[in-house]
């Protein structure tokens, strides 16, 4: 099992877990425990998916990058819909998640 990554403590952000509503989403078919509104890349990362996805040339892995929106290194498809930046959106109940296989 992968330990929580989130952070535990934060000078200036409230990191705090506490009265924060579980959710399952599915990522590739796994079911994984989040909680609701939680960005999907924080969520992703805190359970483990460090990559995702692969380039099919290099072998070169895929991640949260910049985690604003800019660089589209966290792509996912979410719910059917590919190229989704994971760093801009909010997981909900049921959301099925699929790390994505670039090809060239």
């Amino acid at each position: 099992m992968i330990p929580d990554l989130r952070l535990k403590s934060h000078p200036v952000l409230d990191v705090s877990t506490v009265g924060r509503r579980h959710v399952t989403i599915a990522v590739d078919g796994r079911p994984l425990d989040v909680f609701e509104g939680e960005i999907l890349a924080a969520a992703l990362w805190a359970n483990g998916y460090i990559s995702l996805g692969q380039n099919p040339s290099s072998g070169s892995h895929h991640g949260m990058y910049c985690g604003i929106g800019h660089c589209y290194e966290c792509r996912v498809t979410v719910d059917g819909e590919e190229d989704v930046r994971s760093c801009l959106i909010r997981v909900q109940e049921g959301m099925q998640v699929h790390i994505q296989k670039f090809e060239i």
